[in-house]
């Protein structure tokens, strides 16, 4: 082995030199990447705060009586909106609202998650066919599908007239216009909110974890419990979190489908009191998106501090 062709001493002074030009160039060079940074997201910034920061800040202004109901302003600071807001049927109105909200978010999750799973479990060429199939109700119009759904489940619909042909039953099964409609309905509307997060973190699940699991002797149902579904945590998560939020401001379903009895949840109580005085509708507006706001937080820490202890 012949001796190395630099002195160590010249070693040793070039990787000083290079970690002094380093250092130099060090700020330089991060703040480049901050003004970068700002440049790509001010677009997004403007966005949101047209779109978002801007009509909220009304919202809260309207809810705390700076304009009054002829949209004027009046500098004034006042909690009557919420006097008329916070009363016993506006609560009854929001359980209401979040127990359809809760059961179409099981739903989803119950009839979600096998699709999401054979989904990610299908070879790449087949997965992206099924997943246009799933994404090919969004290219119609919203309105449309829930009138498509009235046309096929209503009493004197498709479905029923199926049943009475072939047999089954000669008196109607599938009825509108009650609380069972708006969460069948939702579920079949929002269940690909559902299955996208969760396909999403399955089809980047460790197949090697799967693998062990079965090399250690577990059978399937104990590899799902628990190896399977704790890694799809974060996927549930968003999924449920989406649904949730989605059905609690829900308008134009269970006033489709619900009727004058049972269509009337809180996001219609909102559209309501648009039409009616600006202020209400704020604090109501408020009041909401401050309950979701919670409900969602707690959900996220406890959920992603326990996590799923089977």
């Amino acid at each position: 082995m012949g001796s190395f062709p630099w002195p160590l001493a010249t070693i040793q002074d070039v990787e000083r030199r290079l970690w002094l030009f380093r250092i130099r160039k060090l700020p330089k060079l991060e703040i480049q990447d901050r003004l970068w940074n700002v440049a790509l997201s001010l677009p997004m910034v403007v966005f949101l705060s047209v779109f978002f920061i801007l009509p909220f800040a009304f919202v809260f202004l309207y809810a705390f009586g700076f304009y009054n109901s002829s949209y004027q302003w009046t500098g004034n600071f006042s909690l009557a909106n919420f006097d008329s807001v916070l009363t016993e049927s506006t609560v009854d109105l929001f359980t209401k609202t979040a127990y359809v909200a809760g059961i179409v978010t099981a739903m989803s999750l119950l009839f979600g998650y096998p699709v999401a799973y054979y989904l990610a479990s299908q070879s790449t060429e087949r997965r992206e066919f099924l997943l246009m199939l799933l994404i090919i109700p969004f290219w119609t119009s919203f309105l449309l599908r829930t009138f498509a759904l009235m046309t096929i489940f209503h009493e004197n619909g498709l479905m029923n007239q199926l049943l009475e042909a072939i047999g089954v039953s000669r008196e109607p099964v599938f009825r509108t216009r009650n609380l069972v409609s708006v969460i069948w309905a939702e579920t079949y509307t929002f269940m690909p909110f559902m299955v996208l997060p969760l396909y999403a973190t399955l089809e980047r699940m460790s197949r090697s974890s799967i693998e062990a699991s079965y090399l250690l002797g577990a059978g399937r149902i104990q590899t799902f419990l628990r190896v399977i579904l704790p890694l799809s945590l974060p996927g549930i998560m968003a999924g449920t979190l989406l649904v949730f939020i989605i059905s609690m401001g829900e308008l134009v379903i269970p006033s489709l489908t619900g009727g004058v009895q049972y269509g009337y949840l809180l996001g219609n109580a909102i559209y309501e009191r648009a039409g009616q005085s600006p202020g209400p509708m704020a604090a109501l507006s408020l009041v909401f998106m401050v309950i979701v706001t919670v409900i969602a937080f707690a959900y996220l820490r406890i959920a992603g501090r326990e996590g799923l202890r089977l």
